[in-house]
């Protein structure tokens, strides 16, 4: 028998849709299913631990080898509700930044935002999980996923999307993450099992919503509108035109040496490969 394919997601509520369909058949589709940070499935595509992972984008820099699944991603053209930072100063007064210590992407993109739209340098650390000690650091911090769509903010503090941010001046998506794999990995099989998994997630966002909680409690109207209004988890033409830009603009000011391949995995077969097949034997 067969090696189980390793898979990782992170750990939050935007990936439930697309892993919705994976959870139900855990041991007997031939995969083992485990969730970490989006910080920490990098690391541990490094040292070997997982064959597929729900990877943040900029992780492709370290990563470049890696294939990217068709069709997928976690995506938000517009407010995301769940990358913010966080200031109890305007941006023009902003001198100092927590990054958010779960985050890669979401810190490289504030980054970015405050280079080339803002127009600030501001000094960067790694902040604290909780927010608070973050805001008596430094001036501003970076705020991601659940703690960031159910947390409320503290008294006098107010918070900029970085996925509107993002948005308004490219008049692109932004992609947050992406089904990435070890070349090879990915087989019809596969791709049609991660597709349907997503499928049934989709039908399944009411459920989902009242089902999942946030340090005991449950949200199911702010999930719900979460899910259906702010997260996108298609991956087409604009949102890879979206990633290279992304990826461009982080290599010049340095958040990484330079910007790494897209290598879809699209030289095994897929659902466009079948639509083309089907064509063909009706001509």
């Amino acid at each position: 028998m067969a090696d189980p394919i390793r898979i990782g997601a992170v750990s939050y509520l935007n990936t439930r849709p697309l892993v919705h369909g994976l959870e139900k058949q855990p041991t007997e589709g031939g995969f083992e299913l485990s969730y970490a940070a989006p910080a920490d499935l990098a690391d541990r595509m490094i040292a070997g631990e997982l064959d597929l992972a729900l990877l943040p984008v900029i992780e492709l820099a370290r990563l470049p080898e890696l294939e990217v699944v068709p069709g997928l991603g976690i995506v938000t053209s517009g407010a995301s509700r769940s990358v913010l930072l966080v200031s109890r100063k305007p941006l023009e007064q902003v001198d100092s930044v927590a990054l958010d210590p779960e985050s890669r992407t979401s810190n490289a993109l504030a980054r970015v935002l405050f280079s080339k739209v803002w127009r600030r340098q501001p000094s960067f650390e790694t902040g604290s999980r909780s927010l608070t000690e973050s805001l008596e650091r430094c001036d501003a911090a970076v705020r991601i996923g659940d703690k960031a769509l159910f947390d409320p903010l503290p008294d006098g503090a107010h918070a900029t999307d970085l996925g509107s941010a993002w948005t308004e001046q490219t008049q692109l998506p932004f992609v947050f993450a992406v089904w990435a794999a070890r070349p090879g990995v990915v087989t019809r099989d596969l791709y049609q099992r991660l597709h349907d998994s997503r499928r049934q997630g989709k039908k399944n966002i009411e459920q989902i919503s009242r089902d999942y909680s946030w340090q005991g409690r449950s949200y199911p109207e702010i999930a719900q509108a979460y899910l259906t209004r702010n997260i996108i988890f298609r991956l087409g033409s604009s949102e890879i035109n979206a990633m290279k830009l992304f990826f461009r603009v982080a290599a010049e000011i340095g958040v990484i040496d330079k910007a790494p391949p897209i290598r879809l995995a699209v030289t095994r077969w897929t659902e466009c490969h079948a639509t083309a097949a089907a064509l063909r034997d009706t001509h």
